[in-house]
This record gives C-alpha cells, structure tokens and sequence, in this order.
C-alpha cells in the first residue's frame, strides 16, 4: 500500500485521513447503539470519541496548511475504503463488521507511519495518530477473540440474538458492573 500512496499529495492524504475518521466515528456510535449494556456501549462510545479528535485534530492542520477545513476527499481505488455502517442482522454480521473495523484500523496506522516519515514537520503527530490507531486494533481484535469464543462456547447460534445472548452475559445480575439486565429486555 506504502508504494500507492506516492501518487497522492499531503492535501489528498490529509482529506482521505479526514474523511476516515468521520466515517469511523459512524461505525463506532452505530456499533454502540446497538450494543447492549453501559460498557459495551461506552467503549464504542468511548472509540467514536476519539475518532472526533483525530478528525478536529486533522482538520486544524488542514485549515492551517490550506486556510480552509473544506476538504475534497481522492476518488480512487488505490486507497482502503472507509468503515462500513455496522450491520446487527446476526451473529456473523457483527463479527464481519469487528473485523471491517480492525482491518480499517489498521490501514489508519499504516498511513499515518507513512505520512510521519513522508512529511517530517508532522512527523510527531502522525505518529501518535499511529499509536492511537494501534490501540484500536487491539481492541477491536480483543473484543472479536472474546465474542467469537463465547458465542462458540456456548453453542448459540450465529443470529441476531447469539449476539444478544453474548452481550446479555455481561449484563448478568451477578456482574453488575456492565449494565441492568432489565433495560435490555
């Protein structure tokens, strides 16, 4: 991907990077209204919030390169498309949207390591975008393993409420910490 990424300029790759935040931040609100219980929903709440600051944080150096936050995003095929809107149809959905996002998250890091060497006078901020965009992909794989693993050990089937059965046995009485059972029903 690094080699494709010669042919756009730091106002194209600035847009595109833009643009990926707002759409990621989409993905993540969507996956946290979906979600059942209060940190489920606060950790993509929680994702969501940081994908605002990436994209305020972009847009600022933006309007200061450009003197605009008017932005056009590239059309074109050699850079990863943005997040997909969350599907919460079945069990196999949710987890083909975890790994759409862990995917995502991972070209956000590989892009801005690129921009942090390509572009040295903002090499610093690219590469905490970078760091930043790690975590998510850590999170999100954690989040997958862990979801994939309950749903399979439990033997419920890869439907809507697989999902809702995994969410709702973090929810139990016994672990009060992550939500009331009854605002799930």
């Amino acid at each position: 991907m690094k080699e494709k990424l010669d042919e756009f300029s730091f106002k194209e790759l600035m847009a595109y990077s833009i643009e990926s935040e707002k759409q990621a931040k989409k993905f993540y609100l969507e996956f946290s209204e979906a979600a059942l219980g209060a940190l489920v929903k606060g950790r993509f709440k929680s994702l969501a919030n940081d994908e605002e600051i990436h994209k305020e944080e972009l847009l600022k150096r933006y309007e200061e390169k450009f003197g605009t936050r008017e932005y056009k995003v590239p059309d074109s095929d050699d850079l990863p498309p943005h997040e997909s809107s969350f599907d919460f149809s079945n069990a196999k959905n949710v987890i083909d949207s975890l790994e759409k996002g862990i995917k995502n998250e991972e070209n956000a890091r590989v892009i801005y390591e690129y921009m942090a060497d390509r572009f040295s006078n903002y090499s610093s901020f690219f590469r905490y975008l970078a760091l930043m965009e790690k975590g998510h992909y850590e999170s999100l794989t954690e989040e997958l393993a862990l979801m994939q693993g309950e749903i399979k050990e439990k033997g419920d089937r890869e439907d809507k409420e697989g999902v809702r059965n995994f969410w709702a046995s973090l929810t139990s009485y016994e672990d009060s910490a992550f939500g009331d059972r009854e605002h799930m029903r």
